[in-house]
């Protein structure tokens, strides 16, 4: 078994994790919170109570992996961990191959991009939106890879080294304007970016789905597209992905792995986009560039629950210390102000959670809304594609006239930087 971590053991069931679970926290079920399913999985494979194995994939299968609890352990207690060793060992997908969320994991893996757009093309169709009764996006123009690797030149010509761009499956096919932002963002700060081409899933869909299998492959295939590249450092802008490739990677693989090394090193050159900014910042004050809106804004920042600052990092600003490393860039924006959530609830997404469980998603998504209501924004800002996709889905839990705009931070920061040449 994959990293088997017995930090289990050690939780007391002293119940801090019960306030920061998504989960519990609607309908206050045990079955549903942290130390409830510590306590079911461990009797399970225990065999201390006659549990069958569906009522253990039940209460699993609803854990969002949001790592809250971790978070706010005193004990340590590694609950993501012992989730996935569980839903591994139980691999879920051994069943019905027709349903909805195995569809959608082969629409993810599969090599084919183009597959992942026209899926999402049929599924917003007129006659099957009505059909499937839940939300679905709309994918951009086009998408932003093509068939070749892409390099984009910086814009003065300074000596600061390329770095390479991951884009992960939902900023390349899904919402590539971010992808071209992110990478445009870059370019004007003086950076030069390579994007390989056969880059895809980061993999975190299949290890929170029980399939170590193809998160390997995938996790494989992203090492070796940024393979042998003169680089030290690769940007995302998607906290989910950095999570993966930066927490689960180095869990997921030893020494015995094909490719260990390359994707050890893929791991730890991997930053996400805030975070490179600060290192840029270290290297010269003046060289991130200051944008304007057009129009003032209020906003709120979403921080996703996978979104993590470097280590040591300190906040400078106000804004820093609303929402971390993410702050800098919004100090960067003139006529952007943040507003403060009280509590930044967590979205509902949790990757195929929302698809598996998306009444409960949904609920979970309506808390969220209750503090976004209360700072009454005019946009709502994050960093996840998976929260971008929870935070649009507003019917029901918004009127259709109070629909409010989302939108990542950095395509607000690359149109202020537009701004400047207008």
């Amino acid at each position: 078994m994959e990293n088997e971590d017995k930090s289990y053991l050690n939780c007391v069931h002293c119940g801090k994790c019960l306030p920061v679970c998504p989960t519990y926290n609607i309908g206050l079920n045990e079955f549903f919170s942290p130390r409830g399913r510590i306590r079911i999985i461990s009797a399970f494979n225990d065999r201390v109570l006659p549990l069958k194995a569906s009522k253990v994939k039940e209460t699993v299968s609803a854990c969002l992996l949001c790592e809250r609890c971790v978070k706010i352990c005193p004990n340590n207690v590694e609950t993501g961990s012992l989730i996935i060793n569980e839903k591994t060992r139980l691999n879920r997908f051994k069943g019905n191959k027709l349903s909805f969320d195995r569809i959608a994991l082969t629409v993810l893996k599969n090599k084919r991009k183009v597959l992942l757009r026209s899926a999402l093309e049929l599924l917003n169709m007129p006659i099957i939106e009505r059909l499937k009764k839940r939300y679905t996006p709309k994918p951009d123009e086009k998408p932003f890879i093509g068939i070749e690797d892409l390099y984009f030149k910086s814009k003065n010509g300074n000596d600061l080294k390329p770095v390479g761009y991951f884009s992960g499956c939902v900023f390349d096919s899904i919402y590539s304007g971010i992808s071209v932002d992110t990478v445009s963002s870059l370019v004007e700060n003086g950076v030069s970016v390579f994007v390989p081409q056969m880059q895809g899933c980061c993999g975190l869909p299949f290890i929170s789905s029980g399939d170590i299998g193809s998160f390997k492959d995938l996790a494989l295939n992203n090492a070796n597209a940024f393979k042998n590249k003169d680089i030290d450092h690769i940007i995302t802008s998607c906290a989910s992905c950095s999570y993966s490739i930066n927490n689960l990677y180095p869990l997921y693989f030893n020494k015995n792995d094909e490719g260990y090394g390359e994707i050890m090193n893929f791991s730890k050159k991997l930053l996400n986009i805030w975070s490179f900014f600060k290192i840029l910042e270290k290297k010269g004050i003046d060289m991130i560039k200051m944008g304007r809106l057009k129009e003032e804004t209020d906003a709120v920042f979403h921080i996703p629950c996978h979104l993590l600052n470097s280590p040591g990092f300190q906040p400078s600003s106000y804004n820093e210390m609303l929402i971390g490393e993410a702050g800098f860039i919004a100090d960067k924006i003139n006529g952007l102000k943040l507003k403060s959530l009280k509590h930044n609830y967590c979205c509902g997404n949790g990757g195929m959670f929302n698809i598996r469980h998306y009444g409960l998603s949904k609920k979970i998504t309506g808390r969220k809304f209750e503090e976004i209501k209360e700072a009454s924004p005019q946009t709502i800002l994050t960093s996840c594609s998976g929260c971008i996709f929870s935070l649009s889905d507003q019917k029901g839990i918004l009127k259709e006239k109070q629909v409010m705009p989302v939108d990542h931070l950095i395509s607000i920061y690359a149109r202020s930087l537009r701004n400047l040449k207008d």
